[in-house]
């Protein structure tokens, strides 16, 4: 029992000598009132100071000096510190203006005076119209002078074919100049269908190069393009039924936040107007 008391008692004493150790400070101490609270002093470099009692982080010192007779008390002359008003967050943008959009109805007048509504027809807004225009009219004249030659031959052997029974006096030379006719035909129209798949694939390719966006008719054939800037565009659009292809290209000009309404309908299957002269 003895000598655990001797071993506490020189403990105790230990511990007392490490906090009660004199340390120089390096300067720049704040000596605060009360763990965490408001600085009262701050330590200048080579000010001796004493430790007397950790806690929760934080030291207590005892820091021993001089000051002049007569000067001001705590209570009186040092202000208390001031610090920074709070940053205040950024004031929340208000609501921008709503952009302009198009909307319309695709709609199909039939030969019998029924109407119809192009449900999931393609719509296609195209941007950059001068640019666009241009590549346009360049593609049109090149489908022009190769379609037209195609054309005229096309017509030419419909008009050999009518004749061929004609051709001659004997019967059996009269169906081999119609067979011959039919195969020439033949020939040409794959070529023409040939031709024409050639410039549709490059219409998609300058369809794709421009689009500034693209929807789908609903049900009811409406259609709507939202979220539009100001400026030159063309439409686009195409709908099928069956063998029959309907398209349109028509210009737009939107200006300011005004909406505008565009309706689309065709009494009958026709031309790529894409493909017919500026």
């Amino acid at each position: 029992m003895k000598s655990l008391m001797v071993l506490m008692l020189l403990s105790g004493a230990s511990l007392s000598g490490v906090l009660a150790e004199e340390v120089r400070s390096a300067g720049g101490e704040e000596v605060l009132e009360t763990p965490g609270g408001h600085p009262i002093a701050v330590l200048l470099p080579g000010a001796v100071r004493r430790t007397l009692e950790e806690k929760d982080g934080y030291v207590r010192i005892v820091v021993e000096g001089w000051v002049r007779a007569g000067a001001p008390s705590v209570q009186g002359a040092i202000p208390p510190p001031t610090f920074p008003p709070p940053i205040q967050p950024p004031a929340a943008p208000g609501p921008s203006p709503a952009a302009p959009e198009v909307s319309g109805r695709i709609t199909l007048r039939l030969a019998s005076g029924e109407v119809r509504y192009g449900a999931g027809a393609r719509i296609v807004l195209l941007g950059k119209a001068a640019q666009l225009e241009a590549k346009r009219v360049a593609l049109v004249s090149s489908y022009q002078q190769e379609s037209r030659a195609l054309r005229e031959e096309i017509v030419a052997l419909e008009i050999e074919k009518r004749q061929a029974l004609n051709s001659s006096d004997n019967f059996t030379r009269a169906g081999q100049n119609l067979d011959a006719a039919k195969r020439r035909l033949a020939t040409k129209q794959g070529e023409f269908q040939a031709l024409e798949a050639k410039y549709d694939a490059r219409e998609q390719a300058l369809l794709e190069e421009f689009k500034v966006v693209e929807v789908s008719a609903d049900p009811g054939g409406a259609y709507r393009v939202g979220g539009i800037v100001p400026g030159e565009y063309r439409i686009w659009a195409t709908f099928s039924e069956g063998p029959s292809v309907y398209r349109w290209y028509r210009p737009l000009t939107v200006e300011g936040e005004r909406g505008l309404t565009l309706d689309l309908a065709a009494g009958k299957a026709g031309d790529d107007p894409f493909l017919v002269g500026p």
